[in-house]
């Protein structure tokens, strides 16, 4: 199998779509997040997830599963700590 080579206009193409996918998922993601605090840690997962498919050959195929399996982390982790914290304020005033 031979490799495709790509020329730089293509390159940056692909890159342009990239940026246009990402924030529009991105902004997609963040109108379910029921909490405005959450937002930088779904913003960073987005960047995060950005870089690592730009590294491959399929960068648009694999953004939008790596974002938003990295989005539900940082979400799940968000809310976990939240959580913990309403916790520990309930067990001081009990």
């Amino acid at each position: 199998m031979r490799a495709i080579q790509l020329d730089g206009s293509h390159g940056h193409r692909c890159a342009s779509s990239l940026d246009h996918l990402k924030w529009r998922l991105l902004l997609r993601r963040l109108e379910t997040v029921p909490n405005a605090e959450w937002h930088p840690a779904v913003m960073c997962q987005a960047d995060a997830a950005a870089g690592l498919a730009r590294q491959t050959a399929f960068p648009l195929l694999l953004f939008p599963c790596l974002f938003e399996e990295r989005a539900g982390v940082a979400l799940e982790q968000a809310r976990l700590q939240t959580s913990l914290y309403w916790r520990r304020l309930e067990a001081m005033v009990v």
